[in-house]
């Protein structure tokens, strides 16, 4: 028997061979790629997601302002926004829009503050919170702090509110400019705040306190949400 050498089978594969293989091979890594991405679509829809409300700051209008008057001093308000027209990114993860199909209560306005549900979460999931803003104060060294206030499902011992608190700004540089802030808040869905049944599950929103008047400009809220 002659000896076949790769010398000898690199002269004598047709070149017709070598293009139908390169074009199997190339489609076989397309169809690998589109099942991967139709998989992780899916995927990303089931066990996470977010859930964005933007002022008209990002469609060239201004953000929503929240007034802190002297009587509001040290005291937690409701920040206010006004959500654009084209503000609302509802990406919630499938179970949380199954269960309920408007993500959020509430207006936006004074005294009816965006309140968002977490009804559709369980136990297992958690979130990562962020507002876009920034504060105008009156007076010199000042400090603002930021907190989600969150109210538990019914059934619960204790049964009152709790929140997770940071403190956002100290401002040093001077009155009556902007300092910009984004704060940054995580909280895992305790036995207290998931969901408990159908219209009963834990909810939270946003406050700010300051040790000085001023105002808030409210940018955006984000919920970016692990299921």
């Amino acid at each position: 028997m002659a000896n076949i050498t790769s010398e000898h089978l690199i002269r004598t594969t047709s070149p017709d061979v070598v293009k139908n293989e390169k074009r199997s091979a190339l489609s076989n890594s397309r169809q690998e790629y589109l099942a991967v991405s139709q998989l992780a679509g899916l995927v990303g829809g089931s066990v996470q997601g977010y859930y964005g409300l933007l002022s008209p700051f990002y469609f060239d209008g201004a953000a929503t302002v929240t007034t802190i008057e002297a009587g509001d001093v040290d005291t937690w308000v409701d920040v206010e926004l006004t959500v654009d027209t084209l503000g609302l990114f509802d990406n919630r993860p499938n179970d949380m829009k199954s269960a309920i199909p408007a993500g959020h209560s509430g207006t936006g306005a004074n005294g009816d503050p965006i309140v968002l549900s977490l009804e559709g979460l369980t136990q297992t999931a958690f979130a990562n919170f962020r507002a876009s803003m920034s504060f105008v104060p009156e007076i010199d060294e000042g400090q603002l702090e930021s907190r989600l206030l969150f109210n538990r499902h019914t059934g619960t011992t204790p049964s009152s509110d709790f929140s997770i608190e940071e403190v956002s700004l100290s401002m040093q540089n001077g009155a009556d400019k902007h300092y910009v802030t984004e704060p940054m808040l995580s909280f895992f869905v305790g036995d207290t705040i998931d969901t408990n049944g159908s219209g009963d599950a834990g909810k939270c929103r946003f406050q700010v306190k300051c040790d000085v008047p001023g105002d808030v400009h409210l940018r955006a809220l984000t919920w970016y949400i692990h299921k």
